[in-house]
């Protein structure tokens, strides 16, 4: 993710000044809810859930949601 847009990095930004905004451990999952994947880098987590195509979502800890591919970011996107 070379080539981040201003508000992705906005959003990585203040998940590593400690916002307390991000919750690891980031999982990919299906659009059924299924776990794909775990990890504990939220850039790492957005790029396996892109690669893995459209009926695939970034959520936290809690389960929130984070990236969708319709809308991109979810969380604090301002």
């Amino acid at each position: 993710m070379r080539d981040q847009p201003a508000g992705l990095r906005r959003f990585l930004r203040k998940a590593r000044e400690g916002d307390d905004l991000l919750h690891a451990p980031f999982r990919v999952t299906s659009h059924r809810g299924h776990t794909l994947q775990t990890f504990q880098s939220l850039e790492l987590a957005l790029e396996a859930a892109e690669a893995l195509g459209p009926d695939h979502y970034v959520t936290d800890r809690r389960g929130l949601q984070i990236w969708n591919p319709e809308r991109k970011l979810l969380r604090n996107e301002e």
